[in-house]
C-alpha cells in the first residue's frame, strides 16, 4: 500500500486564482504534500499562511503589520 502524503492547510484572504493555485499546489508538493486545503479567511487581511506538518509560512498582512508595530 501506498504511503499517504497530508495536505497542507492553505489560508487566504480570498479565493486564489487558477494561477496562484498551480504555484501554491507546486510549493506544497514540493515540501512532501499531497495537495492543498484551502481556507478563505478575511481576517488575515491579504497573503498567504501555509501549513505544512509542523511548520507554517506565513506570509500574511497581518502577520506584516504586527511585526511593524512591534517594531516601534
Amino acid at each position: 500500500m501506498a504511503e499517504q502524503r497530508p495536505i497542507a492547510k492553505v489560508i487566504v484572504s480570498e479565493t486564489p486564482d487558477a494561477e496562484t493555485a498551480r504555484k501554491i499546489e507546486a510549493f506544497v508538493k514540493e515540501r512532501g504534500c499531497g495537495g492543498a486545503e484551502y481556507i478563505v479567511d478575511a481576517d488575515i487581511l491579504g497573503g498567504i499562511v501555509i501549513s505544512v506538518g509542523g511548520k507554517v509560512y506565513d506570509g500574511s498582512l497581518r502577520s506584516r503589520l504586527e511585526g511593524i508595530r512591534r517594531s516601534f
